[in-house]
C-alpha cells in the first residue's frame, strides 16, 4: 500500500509565509493610528454639464467618454508636499479637524485642467484640504463655504467618516443664478442637488452625478501633520 504524504502542512506554511508580513504591517499601522489619527488629503471638483439636450431631471446621466477617461486614468503614487512657509487656519468641530490647502498643493490640477478644456463642461470649483476621518458617530460635515466655494457657485457640505471602511458623503446644491422677482407667487424652481455617499478607495477618483452637474472626489493618505488639540 502506497502512502501519500499530505501537503496540507506545507501549504499552511506557505500561506503563513505570505500572510505574516501583511499581518505585521497591518498591526504596525494600527498601532501607529492608535497614537495619532491618520490624515487624508481630500480634493473636490465641481463642474456643470453644459449640454442638456440628452438629459431630463428624472434620468441620471451616464459618465460620458471624456469623464470615463478621466476616472479610469492610473494615478501616480501621490505624495503631499508640505510647504513650511504656508500657514493654515485650523478648523474643527468635535472630532473632525481639517486645514485648507493652497492651489499649488493640489494633486488633481492636471485633471481639473483637462476637464476645464472640454466644451461640454464648465469647471465651477477645484479645492482640497487635509483632514482626519472620525467614526461615523463623531464625524462632522465641512461646509463648502469654509472650503472657499462661494454661495454663487454651490452650497452644501462634505463629510469624510469611518464605518468599517472610509466613506464620503456629499450634500451639494448647485447655484443656478435664477433670481425671479415674482417667484414668491409661483411654484419654486427645483434646485439641482446631489445628496449621496460612497465607500472610498484611496487614490481612486469617485464620480457623483446628476443631470445639471457632477462632482469628482479623490481621497489620499497624507504624511502631513495636523495640529490636533491635546
Amino acid at each position: 500500500m502506497i502512502k501519500v504524504k499530505s501537503k496540507l502542512p506545507c501549504l499552511a506554511a506557505v500561506a503563513l509565509f505570505i500572510v505574516a508580513p501583511y499581518a505585521i504591517a497591518q498591526e504596525a499601522q494600527e498601532a501607529e493610528d492608535a497614537g495619532k489619527p491618520p490624515v487624508y488629503q481630500v480634493e473636490l471638483l465641481i463642474f456643470q454639464h453644459m449640454d442638456q439636450s440628452q438629459t431630463t431631471r428624472e434620468i441620471l446621466r451616464m459618465p460620458e467618454a471624456a469623464i470615463a477617461d478621466i476616472l479610469a486614468q492610473d494615478l501616480p503614487r501621490l505624495e503631499t508636499a508640505q510647504d513650511p512657509e504656508s500657514t493654515y487656519a485650523i478648523a474643527g468641530n468635535d472630532a473632525t479637524f481639517w486645514q485648507l490647502l493652497d492651489s499649488n498643493q493640489l494633486l488633481l490640477n492636471n485633471v481639473s485642467r483637462r476637464l476645464d478644456k472640454l466644451a461640454a463642461y464648465h469647471l465651477i470649483s477645484h479645492t482640497g484640504w487635509l483632514q482626519t476621518a472620525p467614526d461615523v458617530a463623531l464625524a462632522n460635515a465641512i461646509p463648502l463655504a469654509e472650503l472657499g466655494i462661494g454661495f454663487d457657485q454651490a452650497t452644501g457640505s462634505i463629510k469624510l467618516l469611518k464605518r468599517r471602511y472610509l466613506h464620503l458623503a456629499v450634500d451639494v446644491s448647485l447655484a443656478t443664478g435664477d433670481r425671479d422677482a415674482f417667484q414668491v407667487f409661483s411654484v419654486p424652481k427645483a434646485v439641482p442637488a446631489i445628496n449621496d455617499s460612497r465607500r472610498i478607495r484611496l487614490e481612486k477618483l469617485v464620480y457623483f452625478d446628476q443631470p445639471q452637474f457632477g462632482i469628482i472626489v479623490m481621497v489620499a493618505r497624507s504624511e502631513a501633520e495636523l495640529d490636533l488639540p491635546q
